[in-house]
């Protein structure tokens, strides 16, 4: 019995086509036919009436693949990478990968490429990221590892960490920097060297911490390292006596 390649070289063009998507060549003189419902069309636009006109055809416009419903085009494009839809939209808008409408709809929306999800800023969209990275931040005091530097700092002071490391410790490790001066406002130094609770001496919230760059200022080093994270200004990990406070 012959093999499937020696059948295929035996049948029309046009055949092949509708084998692998139910669409059959609209050029060909053979009448257009349709194998799900084994169903001739007089002529290809009798066909696309049909199919326009039908709730269970679904056209890729790259290579004709009949899709039975609108989700199993979606995952048809996704796996081919022919079209991109986004979640977050329902008014059936498809892009063309590469092109450059689809990039300045990336950009103007605040799109993140992973999960699609859109985002009403560039900030949020940058926080969000965070959540598909590879935690690869090893923790200094136990075998965790995080995502971001600030998520380390978040665990010390939360005394998560087996090590038994906290807030009172890692104040007093950034003030007793030579440069504290750059990141720390000098009043409360001699507070943090002796341990004390700020919250607590002082009835309330302070902020000790400063960023170098920007003057913004934080009541705990974890909120200034989330601000470095979030790249809300030009200052940066590796930059500065931030880099050096790190190491």
């Amino acid at each position: 019995m012959p093999g499937i390649a020696a059948v295929k070289t035996r049948l029309k063009p046009n055949i092949i086509t509708a084998i692998h998507t139910g669409y059959a060549n609209i050029n060909s003189r053979i009448k257009p036919y349709y194998h799900r419902y084994d169903r001739t069309f007089d002529t290809g636009r009798a066909r696309d009436q049909h199919y326009n006109a039908s709730a269970h055809h679904h056209i890729c416009d790259v290579c004709q693949f009949n899709s039975s419903s609108y989700n199993e085009l979606v995952q048809h494009n996704r796996s081919t990478l022919y079209r991109i839809i986004c979640n977050s939209y329902n008014d059936d808008r498809w892009w063309i990968p590469d092109s450059q409408a689809y990039k300045d709809h990336l950009r103007n929306d605040n799109v993140c490429t992973t999960c699609e999800r859109h985002f009403n800023s560039l900030n949020n969209l940058r926080h969000h990221k965070l959540v598909h990275l590879k935690p690869s931040v090893e923790c200094y005091g136990c075998t965790r590892s995080f995502t971001t530097y600030s998520g380390i700092i978040i665990h010390l002071e939360s005394r998560t960490c087996t090590s038994s490391i906290d807030i009172l410790d890692l104040n007093k490790s950034a003030t007793i920097y030579y440069q504290w001066q750059k990141f720390l406002d000098g009043e409360y130094r001699d507070d943090i060297l002796s341990c004390y609770d700020l919250k607590e001496e002082y009835d309330g919230a302070v902020y000790p911490f400063r960023c170098p760059e920007c003057d913004t200022t934080f009541s705990k080093l974890s909120g200034l390292f989330q601000h470095i994270d979030s790249r809300s200004c030009e200052q940066r990990l590796n930059g500065g006596p931030i880099a050096k406070l790190i190491k």
